[in-house]
């Protein structure tokens, strides 16, 4: 793979003189070189994106979810395939429960979007979440539900006694090097990247849930930077840290239907995949403006990080554009 940093570099800085990303911070597994362009910030001083950015990676964070509970998986601590009241007893279907923690991961549980738990208080949150039904039958359909991994993270939460924070510290981020990586708002700082949805301060969780609850959500909005991302999506090509059954998990596909692709906690859908990139490619993306990937089968993952200011799916295929041009394609005029 010929990788073409110069396209790429083109491609971002069209999208940030079109207004679609206010800045962007972009790399690759496979090449040293980063690309930043746009701004970090334009209040309460203008400031330039740079290499040390810190993102609200908003559903990106996701993936760290699965990383947890997939540690507990490979250690048997876990069943995939167990109904999540072995782990949530008190959730409100009981014994009549066949949703599983494999389900959860996939989207493929019966939830909708819906978010009830929506809440300041602790105790009202974990009753609605725990009380929300499904409005389908398990593996009818796909439908991305926050709540899914919500509840993931709910059950690292029993099982470790850990916020999802200390254990991801513990477990997945601290083995892998990631130092500037967090789950709970870091607040003001030099490197916090400003987002625009809805445009709290730089440093504050964008997602209303996550900003609400008193505690991290197996949702996401961590914030990360482009060298720990780096870190992480390279360890998924590598496979250095953590026991192989960790990364089959990843990155078997176990549900496919009506277009949806999807393996445990990440989207490999045709539909939604970069060109050039492989049918074995897993990727997530976030909602201010975020996508990865991983492609054991071209050796090649990317982070593209930026700051979204524009309509939604349009920057999703604008990021999916510059993970193009980096390979190497001929992307868009």
């Amino acid at each position: 793979m010929q990788l073409n940093y110069e396209a790429a570099r083109r491609e971002a800085q069209q999208q940030v003189d079109a207004g679609l990303i206010q800045g962007g911070v972009i790399a690759t597994t496979r090449a040293d070189e980063i690309i930043v362009v746009g701004r970090q910030c334009v209040k309460p001083v203008e400031r330039p994106m740079t290499e040390h950015s810190r993102f609200d990676i908003a559903s990106v964070g996701k993936v760290f979810t699965t990383a947890c509970i997939a540690r507990y998986i490979i250690e048997g601590r876990v069943d995939p395939d167990a109904p999540i009241t072995r782990y949530i007893p008190e959730y409100v279907l009981g014994e009549a429960c066949e949703i599983t923690v494999r389900d959860l991961a996939m989207h493929v549980s019966g939830f909708d979007n819906s978010k009830p738990y929506n809440s300041f208080e602790a105790e009202v949150f974990d009753r609605e979440l725990f009380n929300k039904r499904p409005v389908r039958p398990r593996l009818e359909a796909f439908e991305y539900a926050c709540s899914n991994f919500i509840m993931l993270g709910k059950i690292v939460n029993r099982l470790s006694g850990l916020d999802l924070d200390a254990f991801a510290r513990r477990h997945v981020w601290g083995p892998l090097g990631m130092t500037a990586t967090t789950w709970n708002a870091p607040g003001d700082g030099p490197h916090e990247v400003e987002h625009w949805f809805p445009n709290r301060p730089a440093g504050q969780h964008n997602d209303d849930d996550c900003f609400k609850a008193p505690f991290p959500l197996g949702s996401g909005s961590c914030f990360s930077t482009i060298h720990d991302m780096l870190r992480f999506v390279r360890d998924l090509l590598e496979r250095k840290h953590f026991p192989q059954a960790y990364y089959d998990l990843i990155f078997t596909c176990g549900y496919e239907r009506h277009g949806a692709r999807r393996s445990f906690g990440w989207d490999m859908s045709d539909a939604k995949r970069a060109r050039g990139l492989s049918r074995q490619t897993i990727f997530h993306s976030g909602f201010t403006g975020q996508t990865i990937c991983a492609d054991p089968a071209n050796d090649f993952g990317a982070v593209v990080l930026t700051s979204r200011t524009g309509d939604w799916q349009e920057a999703y295929d604008g990021r999916n554009a510059i993970i193009t041009a980096l390979q190497g394609w001929v992307t868009r005029g």
